[in-house]
């Protein structure tokens, strides 16, 4: 479908269980209309994809010619994934003032796309003079961490803030709202890194299907975003040969 759609890249999140959480949060209770288990562990184990899962839909995104990778929920999450050879770690946002795991990601020299959802503007420094030394192939994504983020809490000024402050990386956008409408202005204020969940329908059960995409509106945001691309051009104001007609008749 992603393919299909015209999207660059299949994004997953990949979580270790019996390493990311410990006992007493796994047996801990589950009760919520989200809910897959009784206990937090049951809930997570049905939803969790296996490593051989993993391979098979790594080999699938290969065969159809689509990039594929997974946000390391936890360092033995980002040991699976770089065993696995994927082509970039994204770090989520709850792991962005995780100093510790993000030199431990750096130092696998792949790149990484980093989101900056419930972060200030010094953690995102911090997070900078960190990895840079580390690893230089990295980018900044806008982001908040609202499921589904209203308009008024997407901030996308801060795009600007960040290609001032980190001119020397690529800065994206990650984003959580409904439709594609601010997407597409991120990609018009520069975001050269798009992150959008997808899903093939918003009312299944799930706290995020309803701040995701579906496959025609995930089409349609590509679409738009390869027109905005080409509308960018250039920042030279001169006579075009597309305007030599209407030159020559007003």
């Amino acid at each position: 479908v992603l393919q299909e759609c015209g999207a660059d890249c299949a994004k997953f999140q990949k979580s270790e269980l019996e390493y990311k959480f410990n006992k007493k949060a796994l047996e801990r209770p589950y009760i919520s209309k989200h809910s897959w288990g009784k206990t937090y562990g049951e809930h997570k184990r049905h939803l969790e994809f296996s490593h051989d899962q993993y391979r098979e839909l790594k080999k699938y995104a290969e065969e159809i010619g689509i990039f594929f990778t997974a946000s390391g929920m936890d360092e033995m999450a980002v040991e699976f994934l770089h065993e696995l050879d994927v082509p970039f770690f994204k770090v989520g946002s709850g792991d962005t003032n995780n100093f510790l795991y993000l030199a431990k990601t750096a130092k696998k020299g792949r790149p990484m796309v980093i989101s900056s959802g419930m972060q200030s503007m010094n953690t995102m420094h911090q997070v900078y003079q960190i990895v840079k030394p580390i690893n230089p192939n990295f980018c900044f994504l806008q982001c908040t961490s609202a499921y589904p983020l209203q308009p008024e809490d997407v901030n996308l000024r801060v795009i600007s803030a960040y290609q001032s402050s980190f001119p020397d990386i690529p800065i994206g956008y990650s984003g959580h709202e409904t439709g594609i409408a601010i997407s597409v202005a991120a990609v018009a204020m520069g975001a050269k890194v798009v992150e959008r969940h997808v899903t093939l329908d918003k009312t299944w059960k799930g706290s995020d299907h309803q701040a995701s995409l579906e496959p025609n509106e995930l089409a349609e945001l590509v679409k738009a975003i390869r027109t905005v691309e080409k509308a960018m051009g250039s920042p030279v104001k001169q006579l075009l040969p597309c305007e030599m007609a209407c030159n020559e008749k007003v």
